[in-house]
């Protein structure tokens, strides 16, 4: 795809999974978390809401594949000197010109959506809070609260198995939700609001 990939962004870096997505339908959209609210269903149910806001994006060139299709190359603002760039392979690539401005997406409220994001960054963080561990007795007899346990073998083999849950890094991560149900979505305001939570923090970038 050219040397400039992938960007130097680090946020943009853990969204950039592959330069090109192959997309039949549509090219996905960057919002940015503003946060949470409460809203009201037509029957008076109070639901929780995330807010987001759709980031402006163009369209900067067409790049032919190895394969002789055509990968549309979109630039997203991010609000930073540092810019979102990402391909995506379309059936209507000819109606997407270079340098024409990407339009918001067509939503209706109860539709449902794809969202992708990095996940809040906790730090390390033991067993007991990363994988939800019972833990031990409370009481001061017990001398076994919040530990992992025995986690090694007898002579053979002799190691700890991979994948053996232990403490470690917690968060931030790509998280992706499928089925996020549209609360609200105004193309002139560029805001969209999802039923329940979305992946980062308030602030963070999301791809819809």
């Amino acid at each position: 795809m050219g040397a400039q990939y992938p960007p130097k962004n680090k946020l943009a870096l853990r969204l950039w999974s592959h330069p090109v997505e192959v997309v039949s339908h549509m090219v996905r959209h960057v919002f940015t978390k503003v946060g949470m609210t409460s809203a009201f269903t037509e029957a008076g149910a109070a639901q929780g809401v995330t807010v987001l806001k759709m980031q402006p994006a163009k369209v900067v060139r067409h790049e032919k594949l190895e394969d002789g299709r055509i990968a549309v190359i979109v630039e997203y603002d991010t609000g930073t000197k540092n810019k979102l760039t990402r391909g995506f392979v379309v059936d209507n690539a000819a109606s997407l010109e270079v340098g024409s401005v990407l339009k918001g997406p067509t939503l209706v409220s109860g539709e449902k959506i794809k969202i992708t994001g990095v996940s809040k960054g906790k730090g390390f963080q033991d067993a007991v809070t990363r994988h939800g561990f019972a833990g031990g007795p409370a009481s001061h007899g017990s001398r076994f609260h919040r530990a992992p346990g025995s986690v090694g073998m007898r002579t053979e083999p002799g190691r700890t198995p991979k994948g053996k849950r232990l403490p470690g890094h917690t968060g931030d991560v790509q998280v992706t939700i499928r089925n996020a149900q549209v609360a609200y979505w105004s193309e002139e305001e560029s805001l969209l609001a999802v039923v329940g939570g979305v992946p980062g923090a308030r602030g963070g970038l999301v791809f819809v």
